[in-house]
């Protein structure tokens, strides 16, 4: 499949959960490129999913979560297809003590169909063995999932005379309350379900200063929510980062490996934040790495040169 014009806009559609991936994808109009985004989650009606593609006709489309969609749902869809994987899974192939559900997570993997994408980007490269011994395809490229411009903000200070305004995004789970709770009592921290609409996403990332970032099980991984905040200013006060996708610990975050940890950091920002401003500002400009308006158009530049060169296993 060859875009029938090279010299029109690209045409770009994401595809995936809403509430989650909206905040990752790129919206644009403009002679390089046009998006769109087609809302999808697992156990959906995949005929509504195809009809909306197969309206806007893309030259490419960035599927997260290939997994939630029905085997051969897009073999046939005249588009080059992107697999972005973004969830945590088992990173050892076999042998070993394995958390629940990291492997449920695996489990919902298998159910890829290589048909439906013609390249799988990782968001973390530690898992790629065991990807491609379920899926039985090579993992392309491995990077941190993107963010969207309008969530990028100045590294701002709380209104005069108050303390940081204190944020968690992301599900309640036991390991993530026990790792809060001394927080949220001791402070005002806003806990929201990452189920929220886009716009008041946005417009909790530009009334806070500080964020917490706790997994979601006692496992290692990298949360997209990392690279959202720093895009926000935020100081970020996280457990420890796997992989660490270029950020440093105590230079672009504050690391912290105990409830006990998080506490003190939370009290120390609380009390002084200007002391971290080298930290957030460091963070802010590492997550330019990661915008939206850059990363989207080189990699479905890089997608459509490969397989120009190499060829892809749906013939189109």
């Amino acid at each position: 499949m060859n875009r029938t014009d090279p010299h029109a806009p690209l045409r770009l559609a994401f595809v995936g959960q809403q509430t989650y991936f909206r905040a990752c994808a790129l919206a644009e109009d403009s002679d390089r490129v046009t998006t769109t985004f087609i809302d999808h989650r697992a156990g959906r009606d995949g005929n509504l999913l195809r009809s909306r593609l197969d309206q806007f006709s893309p030259d490419v489309v960035v599927l997260f979560r290939p997994e939630t969609v029905a085997p051969g749902l897009l073999a046939d869809l005249p588009a080059r297809i992107l697999g972005f994987l973004t969830e945590p899974i088992s990173r050892e192939t076999s042998g070993g003590a394995r958390h629940w559900d990291l492997e449920s997570r695996r489990r919902d993997l298998r159910e890829t169909d290589r048909a439906n994408v013609d390249r799988l980007v990782s968001f973390d490269p530690l898992i790629v063995p065991v990807v491609e011994e379920e899926v039985g395809m090579p993992v392309w490229q491995s990077l941190p999932i993107p963010v969207s411009d309008h969530l990028y903000g100045p590294v701002s200070d709380p209104p005069a005379g108050s303390p940081p305004r204190m944020l968690f995004v992301g599900r309640s789970t036991v390991h993530r309350e026990n790792f809060l709770m001394e927080a949220k009592h001791r402070f005002d921290v806003l806990h929201v379900a990452f189920g929220i609409q886009d716009d008041e996403l946005t417009r909790l990332m530009q009334r806070h200063q500080v964020t917490f970032n706790v997994h979601n099980e006692p496992y290692p991984s990298f949360e997209n929510r990392v690279y959202l905040h720093l895009a926000a200013g935020h100081l970020v006060i996280t457990e420890p980062l796997s992989p660490s996708h270029g950020l440093v610990s105590g230079e672009d975050y504050v690391e912290v490996s105990t409830p006990e940890a998080l506490t003190a950091a939370a009290a120390a920002a609380h009390d002084d934040l200007d002391a971290f401003r080298g930290i957030r500002e460091s963070g802010r400009a590492k997550a330019e790495n990661v915008r939206a308006s850059v990363v989207w158009p080189a990699l479905c530049d890089e997608l459509l040169a490969d397989i120009a060169a190499s060829g892809s296993h749906r013939s189109l």
